[in-house]
Formats: structure tokens, C-alpha cells, sequence
């Protein structure tokens, strides 16, 4: 191997091969939905964009238990994070479909209303991921053998045309504080999605509203949530959020994401060696937002 300046001359970097999704359009995606899952289906729309987002009926009711949709609960007083597995398709004219067949909820040890780490308190390693680890392998090995839902309909009916399936959705939420992308998010969201067109999804399961996106530049992506319960209406199953929460200012937008990335900062010191600290963050009676963050730092890092 020849050498420059003493040192060996790296191997070339192969060229990626570009992934090749299956080509399905939009209309011949809903067609399916309809034809093997129990139709006719209760269908609500969060959102506008070219890209689409396909909540499957089987796991739109893992997430609606997952998240306490539509209520507060003792569960979703704090930020929760989970992952979203189904299918890529290609909608043609540079369109992504994503097809969401299964959540997973990753379990988080470090939370506030406006934070969810993937470390522990304390920076150490957190064993939930391990748990997801589990939980994903154990999904993997099973969903063909076990793709049918109570009524006897396709849980999945994807799964021959796309083959096993993969991570598709990040997804986390914003407990009763409006769905927007904060500077972290759009960070994770980029790491996240640097090499397949994921879609970044944030709730806020109080207000129950839905925002999402797809790739690493955030292009806007329309969520369409389904329910396979027909005897019910889209009304009753997708609750409009309350008159009083629908509307907000773009100020008080603005303010709600710096403190995201306030509380986020200080976190980021609490997990430092040798500091310790407290963040409590809740939501008033009057709707306001109230933060209390207790930092303590080493003398010699003052």
C-alpha cells in the first residue's frame, strides 16, 4: 500500500447503493387498507403535506393506550418516547408512504413534562433500551405468523409486498404544550432520519393534536389515523380538541419552545459528573406554564 507523509492512504469509500422502496400510489395504498382490514374504516387526517403517514387500525389502538390519547392520565404527565415499525413505500413523484403497523414504547427513566433522556438520572446507561431491544426481535420473529386481528381481518396487509418490518417513526410527546419542533427535536429528528426518509412524529395526547414530518429537512407529511371499529363514528374515536386549547398565538409558540430548550439545558448540566439537581415543570389551572430548575454545581466548576 502506498504512503503519504509516512502514514498508510485510507481504503476508498464504496459508493451506497441507493434503497429501492416498492412503488405503490396513494390510491392503490388506501385501496388495500380498505380491501384487507376490515372496511369500511373511520379515517382522520392530522396535518397537510405531499409525504403521508399511515397509522395502521391495530396500531392505532396500541397508541391511543399508550399515550392515554385524549385525557390526561397519571401515565402521560411527563414526555414519552417510542418508535414506530411498518413500511416504506414509494408514492412516485419523489412522494414517501409510510405505513405504521406497530408502536413500541421506549422506556425512559429521566423525564419532565418537556423532556425524555435516553440515559438515567445520572448519565448511566438505561436498561429500557434493552427492553426495546427485546421487545422489537420479539415482534420481528412473529408479525407474519401472527397477522390477524379478532374479527379475522390483516393486521398488516403489507407485509408480502414490503417483506418484514422496520423502523419507520420517532415518535415522542408534548404533554398538554401544543405540538411544535423544538432545536432538539429537529437535532434528534436529523440523526434519526439521516438515511432513510423516517417520519419524526410528536403528540400532545391532552390537546390531542398530531404533528408530523419525514426525512432529515422535516418536509411536511399529512397523518392519517385509522379505526377499524366502523360502529363507531370519526368523531367519537378522534375527539377535536377542546375550543379553549385549539388556538394559540404564534408568541405563546415561541414561548413554549424556549423553555423546552431551557429545561433541555439544564439537564444536560445535571447529568455532568459531580452536578446534581431538580426540574419540575407542570401546567397551571390558568393554562400557564411553570418551571423550577435547582442546579448544584461543584465548587471548582463554578
Amino acid at each position: 500500500m502506498e504512503k503519504e507523509s509516512g502514514l498508510p492512504r485510507l481504503p476508498e469509500r464504496k459508493p451506497r447503493k441507493p434503497v429501492v422502496y416498492p412503488g405503490m400510489s396513494f390510491e392503490e395504498v388506501l385501496n388495500t387498507i380498505e380491501k384487507e382490514c376490515g372496511g369500511p374504516l373511520a379515517v382522520k387526517s392530522y396535518g397537510r403535506g405531499k409525504h403521508k403517514v399511515i397509522i395502521l387500525p391495530e396500531a392505532v389502538n396500541e397508541f391511543r393506550v399508550m399515550v392515554s390519547f385524549g385525557r390526561r392520565s397519571p401515565k402521560n404527565r411527563k414526555e414519552q418516547k417510542y418508535n414506530g415499525y411498518g413500511h416504506f413505500l414509494d408514492g412516485g413523484d419523489g412522494n414517501v408512504i409510510i405505513v405504521v403497523s406497530h408502536f413500541i414504547e421506549v422506556l425512559t427513566m429521566n423525564r419532565s413534562a418537556v423532556h425524555a433522556s435516553n440515559l438515567g438520572p445520572g448519565g448511566e446507561p438505561n436498561p429500557g433500551l434493552d427492553f426495546l431491544e427485546y421487545y422489537r426481535e420479539e415482534f420481528l420473529s412473529s408479525e407474519k405468523e401472527c397477522n390477524k386481528d379478532a374479527g379475522g381481518c390483516l393486521a398488516d396487509p403489507f407485509l408480502d409486498i414490503c417483506g418484514s418490518s422496520e423502523f419507520v417513526l420517532e415518535g415522542h410527546t408534548h404533554p398538554d404544550l401544543g405540538v411544535f419542533w423544538s432545536p432538539q427535536d429537529r437535532k434528534t429528528g436529523e440523526a434519526r432520519a439521516a438515511s432513510s426518509p423516517v417520519c419524526i412524529f410528536v403528540c400532545d395526547p391532552v390537546r390531542r393534536e398530531i404533528l408530523g414530518c419525514v426525512g432529515k429537512t422535516f418536509e411536511e407529511a399529512e397523518v392519517l389515523f385509522y379505526n377499524r371499529d366502523n360502529k363507531q363514528n370519526t368523531d367519537t374515536f378522534f375527539p377535536e380538541p377542546a375550543q379553549e386549547t385549539a388556538q394559540e398565538t404564534a408568541q405563546e409558540t415561541a414561548h413554549r419552545i424556549h423553555v423546552n430548550e431551557l429545561v433541555y439545558q439544564a439537564q444536560q448540566c445535571i447529568s455532568l459528573r459531580g452536578c446534581s439537581g431538580r426540574i419540575q415543570c407542570h401546567t397551571g389551572i390558568l393554562g400557564d406554564l411553570k418551571v423550577s430548575i435547582k442546579l448544584k454545581v461543584p465548587k471548582e466548576q463554578v
